[in-house]
């Protein structure tokens, strides 16, 4: 298997103590793609679903009202979770420790309770067995390295997950 080109970076996992409104993500998503070498950013929570999965309500639609689409970078993302938790990517080089700083800094003026932030590798970084079942053999030159370790082998990725440049 040929080796695709690794992207160096640490995760920062912020964790508020409450769900976040949808108005709360977006300020905070666009605040942090302000920022220099993110290389990605998830978002994490419990699921919003559009209608009911299972039981004898099956199919009736939900109107959640933090179901919403909202605007990150110009981009449109719906929300398919409640927010409870956000892990960036920071590039690793000489800025790093001062995006962490920033990051922190954006978390105090904008979310409306207390957290806790921690450093480290909460993602994937390498090639796994889940990746090439998804993507097929030799897709390593071909896939962006964003999207690794974001697999799910029984989603559409165009459907879960919105890359923003």
């Amino acid at each position: 298997m040929e080796k695709m080109e690794k992207v160096e970076f640490i995760d920062v996992k912020v964790v508020p103590y409450r769900l976040l409104n949808p108005q709360t993500v977006e300020t905070i998503l666009n605040k942090i793609y302000d920022l220099d070498g993110i290389v990605r950013v998830l978002v994490h929570g419990p699921s919003i679903p559009k209608e009911i999965p299972y039981g004898p309500a099956k199919g009736i639609k939900v109107n959640h009202k933090d179901r919403q689409v909202i605007k990150v970078k110009g981009e449109e993302v719906e929300l398919k979770v409640k927010v409870g938790e956000i892990i960036v990517g920071v590039l690793c080089d000489d800025k790093m420790d001062e995006n962490i700083g920033k990051i922190e800094k954006i978390m105090d003026e904008n979310l409306p309770c207390s957290y806790q932030m921690w450093v480290g590798t909460y993602t994937k970084r390498d090639v796994t067995v889940t990746d090439w079942m998804k993507y097929g053999p030799k897709f390593e030159k071909k896939l962006d390295p964003r999207y690794i370790g974001l697999v799910d082998p029984n989603s559409k990725v165009k459907e879960n997950v919105k890359l923003i440049k």
